[in-house]
């Protein structure tokens, strides 16, 4: 079975960039023959990985929609797949490989990674993607073989756009590693980490190290990622104004030094607006550190599984889950750690999406019944 995906592993498009790779890299460990077609990286690029078989064709032409006039002549060239499976929406890369596969009469599989959230839809570019949705996108949707979402709410979104298709769930793949290092000392650490954008939420942390001060005062919170230079320089100048000098921005790590300041956090907090997944829990759970997020992401899982705390979108349940994990014992948010990692193990390991990715696969040409985790309308 070969399977070509479109979208970026560039390290800069953060999560998706991450998952892509690993249900890649996954895909082939069960024997799918999974390859990437992506634009050439820019000089600020770097791949997530380079462990599977990558197609570059040149860099867009149009930046804004990421429009090549070379895009589908390359894909072509390519050679025939039995799936074409497109990792984004709104931008040219998806239309293209749509397009190609429909030429081949092959099926296709549609990701949108959230970015049909209403929430998502209106952050920017509000007319363009209304008229996409209308006049090209819905119909491409309803004539994939599948739509691939990674939780129930995302689903919902999908089907009240009008979506028509099968929908598959299934969560992002985990790169579960073991990770030698070791909180160094006593200090409560609360640690963000991801890329800085207004829906990430992360001046409701700053402001409730400013609104409990007195019971943070030997806390710390730590900042990790870049993104949204604007963004950053408010969270920073709201640090400066409210005089905290707990608060420290890392900005972007990876590698070692991401794996050193997650090692000395005590809890990793995703306070966002929304998320369809929200890649930071499992970074957090992966290394057995308890969780904090927001009702506007599918974490439910924190609660059912005494891993972290699960809380409304606000300013206050925020805070208090903050003062909560403060007021815990290291040994105790040890152990929620512990329980956090055996359901990565469990639930999220690469293995374990690989396997139902290679189902849907299967499914989708014909080879096998319909996985439960497929629903039709």
């Amino acid at each position: 079975m070969k399977v070509i995906h479109s979208g970026t592993l560039d390290v800069n498009f953060g999560g998706p960039a991450m998952s892509t790779y690993l249900s890649i890299l996954g895909s082939r460990h069960v024997g799918i023959d999974a390859q990437m077609f992506m634009y050439q990286l820019p000089k600020d690029g770097r791949l997530r990985g380079d462990n599977i078989p990558i197609h570059y064709t040149p860099a867009p032409i149009v930046p804004k929609i990421l429009y090549s006039p070379n895009y589908k002549k390359d894909l072509r060239r390519l050679g025939d797949y039995d799936i074409y499976h497109t990792q984004n929406i709104w931008t040219f890369p998806t239309y293209g490989m749509i397009d190609v596969a429909r030429e081949k009469n092959r099926p296709y599989i549609v990701t949108p990674r959230g970015m049909l959230y209403p929430q998502d839809i209106q952050k920017s570019n509000v007319w363009l993607k209304r008229f996409s949705l209308r006049y090209r996108l819905l119909d491409d949707m309803n004539r994939a073989a599948c739509i691939l979402t990674t939780c129930d709410e995302e689903m919902r979104h999908c089907r009240e756009l009008g979506v028509t298709s099968p929908i598959a769930v299934i969560p992002n793949p985990i790169d579960i590693r073991d990770i030698p290092l070791k909180k160094q000392d006593d200090v409560f650490r609360l640690a963000y980490l991801g890329r800085l954008s207004r829906r990430k939420n992360v001046e409701s942390l700053i402001y409730a190290f400013a609104e409990h001060r007195q019971q943070l005062n030997d806390a710390e919170l730590i900042i990790i990622g870049g993104g949204d230079q604007d963004y950053e320089n408010f969270l920073k100048s709201e640090t400066a104004r409210l005089k905290l000098t707990n608060v420290k921005f890392l900005g972007f790590l990876s590698g070692e030094e991401k794996d050193k300041a997650l090692a000395s956090a005590s809890v990793v907090a995703m306070p966002s607006e929304f998320e369809n997944f929200g890649n930071v829990v499992p970074e957090g759970l992966m290394r057995r550190i308890p969780c904090i997020a927001t009702k506007g992401a599918p974490w439910a899982e924190l609660e059912t599984h005494r891993c972290g705390w699960w809380v409304d979108y606000n300013q206050q349940a925020i805070a208090d889950a903050i003062l909560q994990a403060k007021s815990l014992s290291r040994s105790e948010l040890e152990a929620m750690g512990e329980r956090g990692r055996l359901l990565m193990e469990e639930n999220y390991a690469v293995d374990k999406i690989a396997a139902k990715l290679k189902s849907l696969y299967e499914w989708i040409l014909g080879e096998s019944e319909k996985p439960s985790f497929v629903y039709e309308q």
